[in-house]
């Protein structure tokens, strides 16, 4: 189903930010109807809509708080091609999701009036300033001319609207009067958001509602943010003026912008990439690029050094429901500065004496790096020292003295305070965590909500950092959650994609996320991930995906690119991480898309260990092996970790995942058109065909749908464990007590049975299937002893006919002509490739068939008939006849996308079609949506 939305932006000083609040609807451009309507949420979006039948177009609207009308938004520069941008969305049978980018031109308008009665102040000259890249004010310049704001209020008080994306502080002068007045500094303001002007009493600065209601003011967007900043690496909190907090408001908002403009950028690219469009992709690589160079050179600018950074917490109380009637819930910040701007606000702190907090726990302070828990801290102590903080303000006089707002709000902010912190698993406070809080949740820190939250599968490397936790669990798919499309040579194999999983720490987890490229590096034989230098000359996703399929796709035998021997001295780009040189350890799963599934399946999970000398001498991107009694797959880093990824990651199949890794290959082959997979060693495939017909042998179940945990209490799960472990030697042994008619006769009836591993079985299993079960001696006569059958008045007597249903059911599922004749190629004890010709050992099959009385007369006329191609119906013989039939129906081509079936299943042709096409949701990966890279964002459940 295809799906749009808007997203509406505005741009300052090339870092963007979100319209949010904005009040709009869409229209129908074919009908003129409007349909949906809403308000932007945080991210500047509107709702998804969703096209019904054919492709559809529709254009926004904004309301106009003013007037109470809907009409085209301002749009900021050449920015859309008409008054009313337009979203095109694809047509219902399209999995495309579109977002429509919007760039908006913010304004600000001031009313400025007497405090007392409310009078405007008319023919008062303004000058608007703003904080250049040197932190020193200077005058500001609107959009439209480029020319000094500056001007004259008109009689109804108003400077009339200016377009301008800066904050900006308001200067007037009181006509006839010396008197000068500065307002607080404003946010730009965007139409069709509640708030449309600013209101500037002598002294206050608030914000005016429309529609207006007894003339009543509001504060903006129903929020008031404390002039007070928590230190927790420091135990302190400091109380500053409001025109220094303003300023910290507006340097940490913007850092906190550039961080969130990285997230959002990778939230684009994996949605481009779930819709297909190569053209999106292609526009959401470069808009990554440009966040992520934007965000390096804001970090090597203002934080070159680990300790340059000092994350802060404040508060913000935010009004309940409609017009602030609804009470007030105090929340907190985590905002990022400078040590040296710190210190010069520390400096200039209100509360001279107290300012230091009392955090402690029963294992002592956290500041010293103990470690501590939180649920032991001293919440009494914590209280006090606000309360003290709280005295001293009180105390101030005059300009000094805070807002009674704050004071009143200061009880509420220490009680939150205090629960976050008791409320997390640890309170890490050093360098090392608040970096690791700055580069994965800034830009998702302003939130009311800290609580802790299960990692969700997402469409990139951003981790959910909360409360005042040291770690971050990330849990990702790369390329997106659609994953790639395998394709070997001119064959398409199916959608495959590892979900990676890390549990980030320290500087080295902050590296990874900050460099926005992973290798794969070995510890020993412990996997870890580092962050690595983007390489300039990789491909770009764009160029990697399939029209058709709207996959990226790559080829399993192309090479992958290796990590570099020595890290050692390797620049890092972000200057603060400059020798750090340590890993982290990665988990999660390689999953593939099953036949009819809409969803991802694993088949592996990241080994513990790595194999010692695995896949030494081959290069590409996805090798199959065996080594330690386990199968494992080693993927080029480049498939799971991200764009110019180095080094593989290795994953291992263990007992609960065997049966998905078996329908896998199976799969891979079937697709492949039953050829060599020359990225599977021999040792691995045959060790496989063979550990198959050892699981029948056995009649051990499958563990499909069970946890591991699950798993590991089943009887199946020891077997499938000691079995695959000595898969060489257990083969062996059989071949030496299959001779005893008590052996094969177990294997024949296991295998009428008709377990699941025998229908995933490759060629080879079944050949040595074949050859065990067309072995017999008296003894096998006695255990299986002749039956007699009537057609009509014709008995029809076959010796051992158990061993013949058996045959049957070997082959009931090898569907297609190359299948079943690479089965008679391998019909030898040990399921190498016969020294006969398939057809000698065939006839082998068709004799057995045969064997008893009143049966087919004339075999070599049936043979003949059979090597000419034609089709023998009826033979006299009902084990032939099945045989034959089924032998009449296999395909020529599997066709893609269909789940395999038993050839002698009625309705064959609708299950299987017989013509070769591919089933219409083939690689049609349908996800549930991706998870949340920042607050606001539809988060995913997939586990």
């Amino acid at each position: 189903m295809a799906i749009g939305k808007f997203r509406l932006y505005y741009v300052h000083e090339h870092v963007k930010y979100p319209c949010v609040g904005v009040q709009y609807r869409l229209v129908n451009q074919e009908s003129g109807r409007f349909f949906s309507h809403g308000i932007t949420d945080a991210n500047g979006e509107t709702k998804p809509v969703e096209s019904v039948h054919a492709s559809a177009s529709c254009t926004l609207e904004i309301l106009n708080a003013n007037t109470g009308t809907y009409e085209a938004p301002d749009l900021d520069g050449d920015i859309g091609a008409s008054s009313r941008p337009t979203l095109k969305i694809g047509a219902s049978k399209d999995s495309t999701s579109t977002t429509e980018s919007v760039r908006i031109k913010p304004y600000l308008m001031v009313y400025f009036h007497t405090q007392q009665g409310n009078k405007p102040i008319k023919g008062a000259k303004f000058t608007a300033y703003l904080t250049d890249a040197n932190g020193k004010e200077a005058v500001a310049r609107d959009l439209d001319r480029n020319a000094p704001i500056t001007g004259v209020t008109d009689a109804q008080g108003r400077t009339g609207i200016i377009f301008c994306a800066a904050p900006l502080v308001f200067k007037f002068e009181m006509p006839g009067t010396p008197v000068k007045v500065a307002s607080k500094r404003l946010q730009p303001l965007i139409k069709g958001q509640h708030i449309v002007r600013y209101d500037m009493p002598f002294k206050t600065v608030s914000a005016h509602t429309v529609p207006q209601k007894d003339d009543a003011l509001a504060r903006l967007a129903g929020k008031v943010s404390l002039p007070i900043l928590i230190s927790p690496a420091d135990d302190e909190l400091i109380a500053v003026p409001q025109s220094a907090f303003d300023e910290f408001e507006q340097v940490s908002g913007l850092l906190e912008q550039i961080m969130a403009n990285g997230h959002r950028a990778k939230l684009d690219l994996s949605r481009a990439l779930e819709s297909g469009n190569a053209k999106e992709i292609e526009a959401a690589e470069k808009a990554l690029k440009i966040s992520e160079d934007k965000i390096k050179s804001e970090l090597n600018k203002n934080f070159s050094k680990q300790t340059d950074l000092k994350e802060v917490v404040t508060f913000e109380s935010t009004a309940k429901g409609v017009n602030a009637q609804g009470g007030k819930q105090m929340g907190m910040r985590r905002r990022y500065l400078s040590n040296d701007r710190y210190l010069a606000l520390k400096n200039g702190r209100i509360n001279k004496n107290e300012y230091k907090l009392n955090i402690k726990f029963s294992q002592g302070s956290a500041t010293g790096g103990a470690s501590v828990s939180p649920k032991t801290l001293d919440v009494k102590a914590l209280k006090d020292a606000f309360q003290q903080v709280k005295t001293e303000l009180k105390s101030k006089q005059n300009l000094a003295k805070p807002d009674p707002v704050v004071l009143t709000l200061l009880d509420e902010a220490a009680t939150q305070f205090s629960d976050t912190i008791v409320k997390s698993e640890t309170y890490e406070v050093e360098a090392h965590a608040q970096w690791l809080r700055l580069v994965a949740g800034a830009g998702a820190s302003t939130t009311l909500d800290w609580k802790a939250k299960k990692a969700e599968i997402q469409g990139n490397l951003q981790a959910k950092v909360v409360l005042c936790e040291g770690k971050a669990a990330a849990k990702y798919a790369f390329p997106s959650l659609k994953g790639w499309m395998m394709k070997l040579g001119d064959d398409e194999l199916g959608a495959i994609r590892a979900v990676v999983s890390c549990e980030l720490y320290g500087f080295a987890g902050a590296k990874v996320i900050a460099s926005g490229t992973a290798g794969v590096s070995l510890q020993g034989l412990k996997q870890v991930v580092v962050g690595i230098n983007k390489d300039p000359h990789t491909k770009p996703l764009a160029g990697q995906v399939d029209a058709k399929r709207r996959l990226p796709v790559f080829d399993p035998v192309s090479a992958y690119e290796k990590m570099p021997d020595d890290l050692n001295g390797v620049k890092a780009e972000i200057d603060a991480f400059a020798g750090v040189e340590g890993g982290i350890t990665p988990g999660g799963q390689l999953q593939w898309q099953p036949p009819t599934e809409k969803e991802f399946v694993s088949f592996a999970e990241v080994s513990a260990s790595v194999a010692a000398t695995a896949g030494g001498g081959f290069n590409g991107k996805v090798y199959v092996f065996l080594a330690g009694g386990k199968f494992r797959v080693r993927l080029a880093a480049g498939l799971c970790l991200g764009v110019g990824a180095k080094g593989a990651l290795e994953f291992t199949v263990n007992a609960e995942k065997l049966f998905q890794f078996v329908k896998w290959v199976h799969y891979q082959l079937l697709n492949s058109g039953v050829r060599q997979l020359v990225y599977i060693t021999r040792e691995a495939f045959m060790a496989l065909s063979q550990l198959l017909l050892l699981l029948i042998q056995e009649g051990i179940s499958v563990l499909d749908g069970k946890t591991a945990a699950q798993a590991r209490q089943t009887e199946a799960y020891r077997q499938i464990e000691a079995t695959c472990a000595t898969v060489d030697q257990g083969f062996q042994f059989w071949l030496a007590q299959i001779d005893q008619a008590k052996t094969r006769n177990q294997l024949v009836q296991n295998v009428n049975r008709k377990p699941q591993w025998l229908v995933h079985a490759p060629p080879e299993t079944r050949g040595m299937l074949l050859y065990q079960i067309t072995r017999h001696d008296l003894t096998s006569h006695m255990r299986d002893v002749p039956s007699v059958s009537f057609d009509g008045v014709d008995a029809q007597v076959h010796f051992m006919e158990t061993h013949k249903e058996a045959i049957i059911n070997i082959m009931a599922t090898a569907t297609t002509a190359r299948t079943w004749e690479n089965v008679m190629e391998h019909m030898t004890a040990d399921g190498d490739k016969s020294s006969r010709p398939a057809g000698k050992n065939e006839g082998d099959v068709i004799r057995f068939l045969n064997n008893g009385y009143s049966l087919v007369q004339d075999l070599p006329s049936l043979m003949q008939a059979m090597n000419q191609r034609k089709e023998v119906k009826e033979s006299g013989n009902k084990h032939l006849d099945a045989y034959l039939k089924m032998r009449n129906k296999v395909r020529n081509d599997f066709p893609k996308g269909y789940t395999v079936a038993r050839l002698d299943s009625s309705h064959l042709d609708i299950i299987l079609p017989n013509d070769g096409r591919e089933h219409p949701d083939f690689a049609g990966v349908q996800t549930v949506g991706i998870g949340e890279a920042y607050a606001g964002d539809p988060g995913s459940s997939l586990v």
